[in-house]
């Protein structure tokens, strides 16, 4: 019978997809430097965060037919080895039919994860990094879900960070007309 070869090296993104394909739909899976990681279930925070910034990216997605797509669930290909699935991401209309499965993409122009605390700093060190070295993106956005506070990473600032920290402000991205309000953002979360 002999001693079965196992591959020891990092999976790839087909692998990775062969992998998951293994697993529960209800499994949030990423695969970061070679390694699939499994995510805990989030809170609910997290969760009303998500809708809000899903609902307020509809409603300007719609006001601006055609210009780009909100969309959630799919992988960001950032190497043959790295797939983050940000929670969120804006894309140019037409990009998901490139992908025939519809599980990724390379091509993305704004990321945004909301920060839980068992991934808080992948997100702001490797996803970070990793994102940004995306010639598409032109930002990161990072959404605190125990505070009012949200860092933006924009390309034309060089991807230098700066803070939105009241309720009274907004999360501006010009160049896609979208203006995202963290009175509404925070919308039912309880924290002010």
């Amino acid at each position: 019978m002999g001693v079965p070869t196992i591959k020891t090296g990092p999976m790839t993104v087909e692998e990775y997809f062969a992998f998951t394909d293994t697993r529960p739909d209800n499994e949030k899976w990423e695969l970061i430097d070679g390694e699939p990681v499994l995510h805990a279930s989030p809170s609910g925070t997290h969760h009303r965060i998500l809708k809000n910034l899903v609902y307020l990216l509809a409603a300007a997605e719609r006001a601006q037919p055609g210009a780009w797509e909100a969309i959630l669930g799919i992988g960001v290909r950032v190497s043959p080895t790295n797939l983050p699935e940000p929670d969120v991401m804006i894309l140019p209309v037409g990009t998901i039919g490139q992908d025939p499965y519809g599980r990724q993409t390379a091509d993305v122009l704004v990321t945004f994860e909301i920060l839980s605390p068992s991934t808080a700093d992948r997100d702001l060190r490797w996803k970070r990094r990793a994102y940004t070295s995306l010639p598409s993106l032109t930002y990161y956005v990072v959404i605190a879900q125990d505070a009012v506070d949200v860092v933006v990473f924009a390309r034309d600032a060089g991807f230098k960070e700066y803070r939105v920290r009241s309720l009274n402000d907004s999360i501006e991205l010009p160049e896609l007309g979208i203006s995202l309000p963290l009175s509404e953002i925070y919308r039912d979360t309880g924290l002010s």
